[in-house]
């Protein structure tokens, strides 16, 4: 009797635990499913063309587990409706085209994160991208509210206010503070980001890169550059980067975004490279002499038939010496419900989580001081306030369809801070490449990691639930 006490207990309280379990894994699936109403609805659906468990990870809503084929070809349903489509691509994508109903839609801007709305609600719809490519998530929206990190990207078209370029992804707050923030969404400015080195072989700081720059409230997608970071291996000098990086590709690059964005103002990197980072130096460089030649049609004369030449009025350096201004980062913005600008740009910052590790914050450091810049170069005088945009008018967010013309050249010689000139062409050169990733990439750290969390409970609940059978087994034989 007393055994048969014990053995009860035992069944009981394995009964429980097992319940507990498949109540907790049933609540797992809930919570990575579905957004709430409150914060923007969004479910996942069912994936066809592929295995279950590539499936699975294109539902996981983690950026460092995605599918990638020589050709992809899937369908997506649901047995709700939904209005939109939310896809995440792990590298940049080739057109590839969306059909459900009577929609086709495609798409060819390359935007890594985008958002796809169709023209009435659809249960189902197919993705085919015949040049390939790799896919990290799929969400379904039944409209209305976006959940918060939809991002709804938008090419710009016309001219920028602000064009900032940045030697890496997370610089752009690190070293520019509140910039981003403060003209891009507290004053509404057409404010472009153009960025030196891309970081598509170090995942997943493309992704960083996009949440950090919607958490901003830039609207516009960023330009990336023709150079590959090199992370594990500082650059100490121009001349270095130069051994590494054709300066030539990175000039042509940097001018063709000029002609393409005619930016009233430009801001970019120290020419020490702040901390003495190379590439940093690069990026100042490239900026000095862009700026000598972008109106010169002569100068990289295929994007000057393509886009028109440039003349930019005004070009800012940090801790540039000449013409020092101080930026005031710490007014309250009321775009950011009152943050100040520095706050916004460590909000910000924040979303690049895998270069914390390295303990930079967004603040006044002696070579780090987000306020401090000079203007190197102007077409409209001196400033005579704290403000990039100081004797600019924006631009209409509305334009004309012509193409604006170049800036009116009202300086005289006393006036113009003179460009570098040193050979573009420097040294041997080893470009940066993007690195190839295997047909399947699986990471262990990341995103949400929702899929293998689902995957270990469900090992975790077989292997106790088989431990019960052998254990009652075991113990009726015994009996």
């Amino acid at each position: 009797m007393k055994k048969s006490g014990i053995k009860f207990k035992f069944l009981f309280l394995s009964a429980l635990i097992l319940a507990q379990y498949c109540m907790l894994l049933s609540n797992a699936e809930a919570v990575f499913a579905e957004g709430s109403e409150e914060e923007g609805e969004y479910f996942t659906g069912q994936i066809s063309g592929v295995d279950e468990y590539t499936a699975l990870k294109l539902c996981d809503g983690d950026y460092m587990t995605a599918y990638g084929a020589d050709v992809i070809d899937i369908a997506v349903s649901s047995d709700k409706n939904f209005t939109a489509a939310y896809i995440v691509w792990n590298n940049i994508p080739e057109k590839y085209t969306l059909t459900a109903q009577n929609n086709i839609i495609e798409t060819e801007d390359g935007f890594l994160h985008k958002l796809i709305e169709f023209n009435e609600p659809i249960k189902e719809f197919k993705l085919e991208c015949k040049t390939g490519g790799e896919l990290c998530d799929i969400y379904l929206l039944p409209g209305g509210k976006y959940p918060s990190f939809v991002q709804q990207w938008e090419q710009l078209e016309g001219r920028a206010d602000l064009l900032v370029l940045s030697a890496h992804a997370d610089d752009e707050y690190l070293m520019f503070g509140g910039t981003i923030p403060y003209y891009a969404k507290e004053r509404g400015l057409k404010v472009q980001v153009a960025y030196l080195t891309t970081h598509f072989e170090e995942q997943p700081r493309p992704h960083e890169l996009l949440n950090g720059l919607w958490t901003a409230g830039v609207k516009y997608y960023p330009a990336f550059g023709v150079i590959g970071d090199i992370p594990g291996s500082p650059i100490y000098s121009l001349e270095e980067a130069a051994r590494l990086y054709d300066f030539n590709v990175v000039l042509d690059w940097f001018t063709q975004q000029i002609r393409r964005f005619k930016p009233s103002v430009i801001v970019s990197h120290d020419v020490k490279g702040e901390y003495g980072h190379g590439a940093h130096m690069l990026a100042a460089k490239t900026v000095q002499d862009a700026v000598a030649i972008s109106a010169d049609p002569n100068s990289f004369p295929d994007s000057a038939e393509k886009y028109g030449v440039w003349d930019v009025p005004k070009t800012y350096l940090h801790f540039w010496e000449e013409n020092k201004i101080t930026m005031d980062w710490e007014q309250p913005l009321e775009s950011f419900g009152g943050l100040t600008a520095r706050d916004a740009a460590e909000l910000a910052y924040g979303k690049h989580e895998s270069q914390h590790k390295w303990g930079y914050i967004v603040g006044y450091w002696k070579k780090y001081d987000i306020r401090q810049f000079g203007l190197y170069r102007t077409l409209v005088g001196t400033d005579e306030k704290a403000d990039f945009m100081d004797h600019i008018e924006p631009v209409p967010v509305r334009e004309e369809t012509a193409p604006p013309e170049t800036a009116p050249d009202e300086r005289t010689a006393d006036e113009i801070t003179p460009a570098t000139t040193e050979t573009a062409a420097i040294g041997e050169t080893l470009l940066g490449s993007f690195s190839e990733v295997g047909t399947e990439t699986d990471a262990d750290n990341g995103g949400g990691g929702s899929g293998a969390l689902v995957i270990i409970l469900i090992c975790v609940g077989a292997a106790a639930l088989t431990g019960i059978i052998v254990f009652s087994v075991r113990k009726a034989k015994e009996k």
